[in-house]
């Protein structure tokens, strides 16, 4: 499978999870939904802007994104509400980003642990 069609499919997929709208997601991106529609049908390419929004919504590497790794684990958010709004999905992006970045330090702090022991 080509690249570009691993991340046509991711973004439909992610998206479509997520309960997000073309539309919602177009706001969100600060694109019209046709963007995000050839984006999602592999007629328009990611700008590294989009990468980075995209992949701080979802929880998810860039790595994933292009099919380069698996295992992806998504946060699960809980809308209470039927429409969501672009700050919404900003705040959800911002706790992912977060919640990467602890992750990314544990790490860290593992593998120097680690060190120590050896």
């Amino acid at each position: 499978m080509e690249k570009n069609d691993v991340v046509r499919q991711k973004l439909k997929s992610l998206r479509k999870g997520s309960k997000i709208t073309q539309e919602q997601m177009a706001k969100y991106l600060k694109v019209d939904q046709s963007m995000v529609a050839k984006l999602e049908n592999g007629t328009r390419k990611l700008s590294v802007e989009l990468i980075e929004k995209l992949c701080n919504l979802y929880g998810c590497s860039e790595e994933y994104l292009f099919g380069q790794e698996e295992g992806f684990v998504p946060l699960d958010f809980a809308f209470r509400a039927n429409n969501i709004e672009v700050e919404d999905l900003e705040s959800i992006a911002m706790m992912n980003k977060i919640a990467a970045n602890i992750r990314f330090m544990s790490r860290i702090v593992e593998e120097n642990e680690d060190e120590k022991r050896d």
